[in-house]
């Protein structure tokens, strides 16, 4: 990796480095909305150690490089601070060979001796938010956030979501174990999927996605998101049966504590360098994403003899891994028309090889975003994965533009149908609802798995069938016929009789998929499930009054108008109405939802001997809500142990609080008082 060399004197230098990182820091630990990437951030710190180093005067005790985190992150994150027993530290890095030796050599140093062959044990770096978790006597009391390192955020309601964290340890131990929560990449592109249905802004990566979910208010919703962790050091190895790192982990594991198994004990740095290359290799292939690997002297009483510097263990490293960005030219802007009608520009890349994909198009989200960057066709630009995921152009190499290049035109009209587009917030909109591209888009997503999934249908076979006129929209599907559908181009008899056999089969899915199908704004999947549950029929759907859904525990006032809006709008009123005709289920086949608990708010906190979220379903099931915070509203706490600022709350309000046991009666209670609906 190279590193910018500054021509500014080094106090100036210094002072700018120093505001830079700590903007970053701000931004990456607190609002976790990064601006610049992990790379940029890395060589800003290298060029402040090196120039600190160099101009000793320069040094002082709250530059960010002997902090960790950032300054003053719990203060302005609003969640009660925690005093960490013993501190959190950062890692010093490696980004080569030569920094993995001046590494061995600074512990031959503090050791007083010339060369000597160490066992370290290695272990993937996961880039996720850093977490400290206390146990007394084998039981969870509290999990923070890393925070500056000294002080970390509560969010114990949060870490008890996450199905692998024991709430008891197999063993009654006095222990404060850390580690790393963090997202699959597969679960981040589904949060950022129904993100992007719901018209909300997606998460740029899976750390700060998991950062955002871990800090949520509502751990309903951090329920909700599949968080993971792995575990992997404790704030003292004291009195516990292990002596080397390896040991830990495993001892770790037997407690009941997830750690990552892919670890290794390796000889010198010729070993750390020989693991770090394999995870190079396979990083693409795991689960989460990891930026480097992490080697640590195995054994521990010798990592207690070297110690810490302000910032950082002397015994650990962390090598990471070459950031993965390559340069292309913007050979075009095409825009697309989404089905809402929404424009979103897409960058036409000449395709590179970019952390084991071809990379040859990139979205650029909004006029806004292309503004912000200058783009122009031509340009030579620097191109990245979001998350390892989504590919995404960070920059304009504006010293390689070429000299006749124009600023981009965003398009004042439709590329589809002509229509005058419409500005909205950051967004701009087609609103003819007859577009043939926003057609295409509802038929494409009538047709998905997760709504009427008619196999056989994809992009092309979908622009044929429209392009011929055999379809208009997604009611025409099923009036097809054999005759005309097999003679269209690579289709044949067969495949037409396959084809119309599986639009055949998807009259008879759910009632929730019809209502899915439909695609109105912010209604998906969860909400449907809940019209469907609570109303039993389309019809009785079709009747409701706004005041009567937005009682349904989690749609609220805004969802339920955007149901009821959007069954009224004429197209969608005349789409149902022929798909009806067309003989498809508007009859639901599952559990009504009872009024047995119709009208009462519950708050779950604490930890329970069943499942938060099977305790909701059922709560629901029967008619309540079930919301995250107490409020003057709420009718009922269910506390479980160390319930911890909900009690208090509901103790305030005067609020009664449930056990368990005394929640059991309660449903007794109202289950044999009240026949279900």
């Amino acid at each position: 990796m190279r590193y910018a060399v500054s021509r500014m004197n080094p106090e100036s230098r210094v002072l700018e480095l120093r505001d830079r990182i700590n903007r970053a820091n701000a931004l990456y630990y607190v609002s976790d909305a990064p601006e610049i990437s992990d790379a940029e951030w890395d060589a800003l710190m290298h060029e402040l150690k090196q120039l600190e180093a160099a101009n000793p005067h320069l040094l002082t005790p709250d530059s960010p490089s002997q902090r960790v985190g950032s300054s003053g992150a719990v203060q302005q994150t609003g969640f009660a601070p925690i005093k960490h027993p013993t501190p959190l530290m950062s890692l010093d890095n490696a980004f080569n060979d030569d920094d993995l030796q001046g590494f061995e050599e600074k512990l031959n140093n503090v050791m007083g001796v010339k060369e000597i062959s160490r066992r370290y044990t290695c272990e993937l770096k996961i880039d996720g938010l850093s977490i400290n978790i206390l146990y007394r006597a084998g039981k969870l009391v509290w999990a923070a956030t890393r925070g500056d390192g000294e002080t970390g955020e509560d969010v114990t309601h949060n870490v008890l979501t996450i199905p692998e964290i024991p709430k008891e340890l197999s063993q009654p131990l006095d222990l404060e174990v850390r580690g790393e929560v963090f997202l699959s990449r597969a679960e981040f592109a589904r949060i950022n999927a129904e993100l992007e249905e719901n018209a909300l802004p997606a998460f740029k990566n899976p750390r700060n996605a998991a950062a955002g979910t871990l800090r949520q208010k509502d751990s309903s919703v951090t329920a909700s998101r599949n968080l993971k962790a792995y575990l992997y050091a404790v704030g003292s190895h004291r009195g516990l049966p292990v002596k080397t790192q390896a040991e830990l982990l495993e001892y770790l594991s037997s407690l009941g504590l997830p750690i990552s198994k892919q670890f290794e004990t390796v000889e010198g740095v010729a070993g750390i360098a020989a693991y770090h290359t394999k995870m190079t290799e396979i990083r693409h292939t795991l689960e989460f994403d990891a930026d480097g690997s992490v080697a640590k002297i195995d054994d521990l009483f010798l990592q207690d003899e070297l110690g810490l510097t302000s910032r950082a263990p002397r015994w650990a490293i962390a090598f990471k891994f070459p950031a993965e960005e390559v340069a292309t030219t913007l050979l075009g802007i095409t825009v697309q028309v989404g089905r809402t009608g929404k424009i979103t520009p897409v960058a036409e890349l000449e395709p590179r090889l970019l952390e084991g994909s071809v990379v040859g198009r990139a979205t650029l989200h909004n006029e806004d975003f292309v503004t912000a960057l200058d783009l122009r066709v031509g340009d030579r630009v620097l191109l990245r994965k979001a998350g390892g995921v989504i590919p995404e152009i960070i920059r304009v190499l504006l010293e390689e533009r070429p000299a006749d290049s124009v600023p981009f035109a965003f398009p004042t009209h439709c590329p589809a149908c002509g229509s005058e587009l419409v500005r909205d917030g950051a967004h701009t909109y087609c609103v003819n609802d007859a577009c043939v591209a926003k057609e295409f888009e509802r038929i494409r997503y009538f047709v998905s798995r997760d709504a009427m999934d008619i196999q056989g249908l994809g992009d092309e076979r979908i622009k044929q069938l429209q392009t011929v006129g055999l379809i208009r929209d997604a009611a025409d599907l099923y009036d097809l016929t054999l005759e005309p559908v097999a003679a269209l181009e690579r289709m044949g008899e067969k495949s037409a009789q396959n084809l119309l056999a599986q639009i055949e089969s998807s009259k008879t899915q759910s009632l929730a998929r019809f209502i899915y199908a439909l695609g109105m704004r912010h209604v998906g999947e969860k909400v449907s499930q809940s019209l469907e549950r609570k109303y039993g029929t389309l019809e009785v759907i079709l009747q409701a009054e706004l005041d009567d859904i937005a009682s349904i525990s989690g749609i609220g006032k805004g969802l339920a108008e955007n149901v009821v809006t959007g069954l009224k709008l004429p197209r969608v009123a005349d789409l149902i109405q022929r798909l009806i005709a067309a003989g498809l289920n508007t009859v639901s086949t599952a559990q009504p939802i009872g009024t047995q608990l119709s009208g009462l708010n519950f708050v779950i906190t604490g930890s329970l001997s069943q499942a938060r979220d099977a305790l909701q379903s059922k709560l629901e099931g029967l008619g309540a809500r079930v919301t995250g915070s107490v409020t003057k509203k709420t009718s009922y706490l269910i506390a479980g142990e160390n319930a911890g600022s909900k009690l208090e709350k509901a103790t305030e309000l005067k609020i009664p609080v449930l056990s368990e046991a005394t929640l059991e009666e309660l449903l007794m209670q109202k289950t044999s008082s009240q026949p279900e609906s």
